[in-house]
């Protein structure tokens, strides 16, 4: 009887701990789902959208006041006040302070130092592409740079990232039923069976396919259905290949 207890109580705190990760997985699933939807239903439509009507923007007609909501392109003389290049990897720092004809002034981020900022000094004088109140671009001696604000064609990044973030949930998703439903038998349906290959998958199939898609300059509609379709493939090898080892 004693022995009965013993084995008892021992295997519940197993059968709790696996499924309290079963929900903590289910709760990830829920997150990421959020996070999915929200990159594929405002981040990636709001990057299309921005594009094209940056794309398609008049210049504005020089008799129009200036206004910051205006649809319209304008050119406008900045000098410089300030500027900061720093290259430190994550800490990286690249932005100037620009003052406009008016008076006021504008804090400006870039990606990355050249073509023009790097060459910049204090009073230079710079022309600037204005839209929307934001400065787009940059000139100045026959060299151009994009400011961080620019509109890109960069869809297939924003569709890698959806399609990961959603992949991610349907796997938690999956590890997380079967804990619940398995709690002392989960395999092969754990980290280091499945789950650390799977994760790998995904984000191959997910952040790299899409910025192979973006390089290539292939459809942004490509990238979900490769991603899907190449995680579904590999998961079902992987799980095959798990059960039929002894």
């Amino acid at each position: 009887m004693a022995a009965q207890t013993g084995i008892r109580t021992g295997s519940r705190p197993d059968r709790r701990g696996a499924r309290f990760i079963g929900v903590l997985l289910l709760a990830g699933s829920v997150i990421a789902a959020v996070v999915c939807t929200y990159v594929a239903t405002v981040m990636l439509p709001t990057t299309l959208d921005q594009y094209r009507e940056y794309k398609a923007a008049a210049a504005c007609p020089d008799t129009r006041p200036a206004r910051g909501s205006q649809n319209c392109v304008r050119t406008v003389t900045f000098t410089v006040r300030h500027t900061v290049v720093h290259d430190g990897g994550r800490g990286a720092q690249y932005r100037a302070t620009l003052s406009s004809p008016s008076g006021g002034s504008s804090l400006v981020a870039f990606g990355d130092p050249g073509p023009v900022l790097s060459e910049l000094r204090a009073g230079d004088r710079v022309s600037g592409t204005v839209w929307r109140g934001h400065v787009m671009r940059i000139a100045r001696n026959g060299e151009e740079q994009a400011t961080a604000d620019e509109p890109r064609d960069e869809p297939q990044m924003y569709a890698g990232l959806a399609v990961t973030v959603g992949l991610l949930a349907a796997l938690s998703l999956w590890f997380g039923v079967v804990r619940l439903v398995r709690p002392r038998n989960p395999e092969p349906y754990t980290w280091r069976l499945l789950g650390r290959w799977l994760l790998a998958t995904v984000l191959v199939a997910g952040l790299v396919w899409g910025y192979a898609a973006l390089w290539f300059h292939i459809p942004w509609q490509a990238v979900p259905p490769v991603a899907v379709a190449l995680t579904a493939v590999v998961a079902r090898a992987l799980v095959t290949a798990r059960r039929a080892e002894p």
